[in-house]
């Protein structure tokens, strides 16, 4: 069998992430690897596992589609998984042309991203809704996607299936790996910090985190470590500054050993407005570390069982989010218990699903 992964870039984020644990898994398993990308660019991009054959098309939109189509007809691979919407779609009129079969990965709540970003492409609406009528299979990252898609493009039921991704890795915590020097220093000090990680956007909502962070330093000694860095930087500096915080939370920027930070907080954080999926919190539960998330769609109360594996708030209310992260602390879950959660999500038994979803006629 061959897989073609239709990835656009490997850049930070959890599409990147997924496509390559996926990729080194089917490697492991004698399974054929091709990574078909439309930027020779990406965070993740040196971290291509061995074996994995690499093509990029770089152009206009019709270039690419024009150089994709003929990759297909040249390799034959049995399938092609695009995970962004502007890529389904080239994969769905490319596969068209060949005998290549398209399978369609959606990983976020789009109805509940254009809410939020009153953002709304009529036409883009238009072609997915035609274009996805094509595909005989389509993997949601979540139930809830799932059934946002119905929602909003028609696809039959019987079409989609859910299949979470592949985050937890047993091996993840690596040895003599550097650690910012404030934050080992907050650890050789026996410091507690609560951490979260993220891309300083609107759909992450530090703003909510920060001023739920100022309501539990009036009742306990944290510090707030944020991995990560965007567009909002200024302003969410700006809102520690005013709240006078500044002592107390570390920016270490993006890191490629999350894992490596979160192993030694006491709490991790997620303040979203909306997920897909949320995979930095079963990479919290992975390493036994307690998490607090925002109850947004769609995701996080999948993986956290509706509250069973960790405290669930409303969307943007510091207050609730200040109260679960204290209540939290003070009683922490046992770690084998979020351990075990974790391992539900698997690299190997996740892989598992998705092969058995590809080769179902």
């Amino acid at each position: 069998m061959r897989i073609c992964f239709f990835a656009g870039t490997l850049s930070l984020g959890g599409i990147g992430k997924l496509t390559l644990n996926l990729t080194k898994e089917f490697i492991n398993r004698g399974i054929e690897v091709d990574l078909f990308l439309l930027k020779s660019e990406g965070e993740y991009k040196d971290l291509i596992p061995e074996g994995a054959r690499l093509f990029v098309a770089e152009g206009n939109n019709l270039i690419r589609t024009l150089k994709f189509i003929q990759y297909l007809r040249k390799e034959k691979p049995d399938v092609s998984i695009s995970a962004r919407q502007r890529q389904d779609l080239g994969n769905i009129v490319a596969c068209l042309f060949t005998n290549t079969r398209p399978i369609i990965s959606v990983h976020t709540n789009v109805t509940s991203e254009n809410q939020w970003l009153s953002k709304r492409n009529v036409f883009t609406d238009f072609l997915t809704t035609i274009l996805y009528k094509f595909p005989d299979k389509f993997i949601a990252v979540s139930k809830g996607v799932a059934e946002d898609l119905k929602f909003r493009t028609g696809v039959n039921d019987g079409k989609i299936k859910t299949i979470y991704n592949p985050v937890y890795n047993d091996n993840v915590i690596g040895q003599n790996v550097s650690i910012n020097v404030e934050v080992e220093k907050l650890i050789n000090e026996k410091k507690q910090y609560l951490i979260t990680a993220a891309r300083f956007t609107v759909q992450k909502d530090l703003f909510t985190l920060i001023r739920s962070f100022s309501i539990v330093r009036k009742k306990m000694n944290l510090y707030l470590v944020i991995l990560g860095d965007g567009p909002q930087r200024d302003e969410i500096e700006e809102l520690i500054d005013e709240l006078n915080l500044s002592r107390y939370v570390i920016f270490t920027g993006f890191v490629d050993n999350p894992e490596n930070y979160i192993n030694y907080a006491c709490l991790y954080v997620m303040s979203s407005k909306w997920e897909g999926f949320g995979n930095v919190l079963v990479e919290a539960l992975g390493v036994g570390t307690p998490v607090v998330s925002t109850d947004c769609p769609s995701g996080p109360s999948e993986i956290l069982e509706n509250g069973k594996y960790g405290e669930l708030v409303p969307v943007e209310n510091p207050e609730m989010m200040a109260d679960a992260i204290i209540k939290t602390i003070k009683n922490p879950p046992p770690a084998n218990k979020l351990i075990d959660r974790a391992k539900e999500f698997s690299v190997s038994s996740i892989a598992d699903e998705y092969l058995k979803f590809i080769e179902q006629k």
